[in-house]
């Protein structure tokens, strides 16, 4: 592991570990430290990639090396006071050496200052040995090391493969994908779409990953590993000429190559995953759908990832908030809610289909046809949970009592009696009265009970006036009164009696609150 710094105040941690060992990780190896090195200069270029070690005493080096070598010297050319310390390193670095390793004794006590100073003039690493060491074994280690980090490079390519070869058959969903990459190169990766709204976020604190994902995002090139001035790596993901989002380590990394072989993966994953189900945007349904769930079911304690995921979403991290809800409804609910709302975020949980707008501007009409929708307000994020709560039981409640679709959504407060049988619409007790009161009805032939039920509901809603329950049916006021009378005979009870008719217009709505089994309890 290697500490990465991030542009911002807190360092993250990323995963090191080229094909190649750096001149550091060399001076560090048992048979380099027998030889107690010092760096003399060029300590920032000590993470250089060694590709190879050559030993050299040639006092004109050029054409004898390839790049990335660390070349080892008992100190032949440097204490030979005819060559110039400043073009023998030049012509070292131009050649593609990495360091020298000069080793005191045989021919040197110290290494001249000369020789430190155009070192340290030219950024180029210089270390004195101040023990004997066998150059051979220094160069069998290197070696060694080298071809153990080629095969870890084989053997993490193939791992990779065989990961996202699996993810892709199985078409899963996109967090799965992002959180397979994170694991695999132990960094933060996030996935955004077009819009730089991130969708899904692994390997780190949402609060930290996210913070001002938008703007920080935008600075971030896409297809250029290590690029930008965060030194971030990216892909793109969706077919080549349909594009709809990218995959992101928000930090620097040490093995840009090995980024982008697992950021490559992923993003072939999540675009066949996308076409498979046939739908680019579903990744963002998800994301949403995701944030909307965690919203209802996590404690406050992790109330900031939740808000960092929503801020990353394109909704403000401050109130207020206006939540506007329909009760179930499928795609083609949530595609009018979100033509209706669309700068809101809109996806689906607890039984109803979900609009979080931000500010406190007015909710748009209702354009959903016989669908009753629920409204509630948050002025805080942390009001945001009970809002989405309020907003879906009062939809679920006006759809499952009947309410009438109106203009203006329900809120809380317009329930009234609807609320209270929503909310006890499994206890006991209602169930019985709704027997007791219904049970001479309820137990006719199904055509019967019908049409009984019907003129019930009728009769309470126009609130026992006949010329109102007339028009509710359609029929003449003299055939309204019989209609009426053979509702009371059939009850048992005077339905123009007022309490006999709030018993009944009650016993309706928990009927058909009851009959709303498969809703959460909670909703």
């Amino acid at each position: 592991m290697a500490i990465c710094q991030d542009p911002g105040p807190n360092p993250t941690i990323c995963h090191a570990g080229g094909v190649f060992t750096t001149v550091a990780e060399v001076l560090e190896l048992p048979v380099l430290q027998a030889g107690a090195p010092v760096v003399r200069a060029g300590r920032e270029a000590l993470g250089a990639p060694v590709r190879w070690v050559h030993v050299s005493e040639q006092r004109d080096p050029a054409g004898t090396l390839a790049t990335g070598v660390l070349v080892l010297s008992i100190g032949v050319v440097v204490s030979d006071p005819s060559v110039s310390p400043t073009r023998y390193l030049a012509a070292l670095r131009e050649g593609g050496a990495v360091a020298l390793v000069v080793e005191l004794g045989q021919h040197l006590r110290a290494v001249p200052a000369p020789w430190v100073q155009a070192a340290r003039a030219l950024g180029f690493p210089l270390v004195e040995l101040r023990r004997t060491v066998r150059f051979v074994e220094i160069t069998e280690a290197v070696h060694v090391r080298i071809v153990g980090r080629q095969y870890e490079r084989l053997a993490f390519a193939e791992r990779v493969a065989t990961v996202f070869r699996g993810l892709a058959a199985d078409a899963v969903a996109a967090d799965v994908v992002v959180a397979e990459a994170a694991e695999l190169l132990v960094a933060p990766v996030v996935l955004e779409d077009v819009g730089h709204r991130a969708l899904a976020v692994a390997g780190g604190p949402a609060e930290e990953v996210l913070r001002d994902w938008g703007a920080r995002s935008r600075h971030a090139p896409t297809g250029v590993p290590g690029g930008g001035p965060q030194g971030w790596s990216s892909v793109p993901v969706g077919r080549r000429r349909a594009r709809w989002g990218r995959l992101v380590v928000p930090v620097r990394l040490e093995d840009d190559e090995r980024a982008r072989l697992v950021l490559d993966h992923a993003a072939d994953t999540l675009t066949v995953a996308a076409l498979l189900r046939g739908d680019a945007g579903g990744a963002v349904r998800a994301a949403v759908d995701r944030w909307l769930e965690d919203l209802l079911a996590t404690a406050p304690a992790g109330e900031g990832a939740l808000q960092a995921r929503a801020r990353a979403l394109g909704l403000p991290a401050d109130g207020p908030y206006e939540v506007l809800a329909v009760a179930g409804g499928g795609a083609g609910t949530r595609q009018a809610l979100a033509a209706a709302a669309p700068s809101a975020l809109t996806g689906v949980a607890g039984g109803c289909v979900l609009a979080v707008l931000a500010g406190a501007a007015s909710l748009p009409p209702n354009t959903l046809g016989t669908a009753p929708a629920g409204a509630a307000s948050a002025a805080t994020f942390a009001d945001l949970s009970d809002a989405v709560v309020a907003a879906c039981r009062a939809a679920l409640a006006a759809a499952a009592t009947g309410a009438p679709p109106t203009e203006a959504p329900w809120r809380p407060a317009d329930l009234g009696v609807r609320g209270l049988v929503w909310d006890l619409r499994t206890d006991p007790a209602l169930l019985r009265f709704v027997e007791s009161e219904l049970a001479p009805v309820l137990a006719l032939g199904d055509r019967r009970r019908a049409e009984l039920l019907a003129d019930a509901r009728a009769f309470t809603e126009a609130d026992g006036v006949v010329a109102a329950f007339a028009e509710r049916i359609g029929v003449s006021r003299a055939a309204a009164y019989a209609r009426a009378d053979r509702l009371s005979a059939a009850l048992g009870r005077d339905v123009r009696q007022p309490m006999v008719r709030l018993a009944l217009h009650l016993a309706l709505l928990g009927r058909a609150a009851s009959a709303a089994r498969g809703v959460p309890a909670g909703a």
